[in-house]
Formats: structure tokens, sequence, C-alpha cells
């Protein structure tokens, strides 16, 4: 049985800014602390991230590979697997907010799925998610409404 985890803000910037903000992989250290990503492998680095582009990922001292699913306006996914025994799939959605009309609603997503999953049991019952992805989410939404706020 899979387990998923997720974080949702609203941000007063359109999808738009907020998915630049969130690609601008370089400018994170400017503006969160403790999240690294890297380009490792890109197809047409003309054409910007695609489906099967490598990526390395440092959240908080926690380092992994994952390969690029999905980059669209929308909707930003990478995922990975350890052998197969441990699948993770992140998901970054850039939605029209709902309640801040010219806004965003900006949710980050997890599922994990395989064998070690078990080892989080404890946990599925509970909310799980680490501060570390509300601290991203209130950065990122203080960065994009500052990048908003200068056009």
């Amino acid at each position: 049985m899979p387990l998923s985890v997720h974080a949702q803000i609203e941000i007063s910037a359109p999808p738009a800014t907020v998915r630049a903000t969130f690609l601008n992989f370089a400018a994170y250290q400017g503006w969160h602390k403790g999240w690294e990503i890297e380009h490792v492998e890109v197809k047409d680095a003309a054409s910007g991230l695609q489906t099967g582009d490598k990526l390395k990922v440092n959240m908080q001292g926690m380092v992994f590979h994952p390969t690029v699913e999905q980059n669209t306006p929308e909707c930003f996914t990478w995922g990975g697997s350890a052998y197969g025994l441990f699948v993770g799939k992140h998901q970054f959605l850039f939605s029209p907010s709902k309640e801040n009309p010219g806004g965003t609603t900006f949710i980050q997503s997890e599922e994990f799925k395989g064998p070690l999953t078990i080892f989080f049991w404890p946990w599925r019952n509970k909310e799980f998610k680490s501060a570390n992805w509300d601290a991203f989410n209130a950065n990122i939404k203080k960065e994009a409404e500052r990048a908003f706020s200068q056009t």
C-alpha cells in the first residue's frame, strides 16, 4: 500500500511566477537554505528540463538522484527508485488559486511504494511530512511574491 504525503500553500503571485521561481534552482540558496537541486544530465540544454533528464537533489542532507518525469506549466514531477525496493514520486503543482484570484495554489506531494515502505508504517495514520516541506513552501511563497511585486 502506498504512502502519500502532501503540503499546500496559497501564494499571491501567478502560477508562471511561482513556477519560474521553483525552476531557478541556482537561486535557491538566496531564499531557502538546505535544498539544492542540480541538473546532472540534461538531454537538450536549449530546451530546458525535459522528461528523462537527471537531477541531483539534496534536501537537508538527504541526497538522491531522481529523473524528471514531467515538466509542464502546471506540474513538475521527479521520480526515483532504490532497486524497486523503495520508489518515490515527488510532484509540484502550480494551479490557479480558487481562494486568491490571480494567485497560485502550490502543492507538493510525494507517493512512496515498494517493500521498504513498510518502515514508514508507524506514520501511515498521522501527518507524515517534514517541517522541511513547510519551510520550503513558506520560502517559495515569500520569494515568488517578492519577484511578482517587482514586475
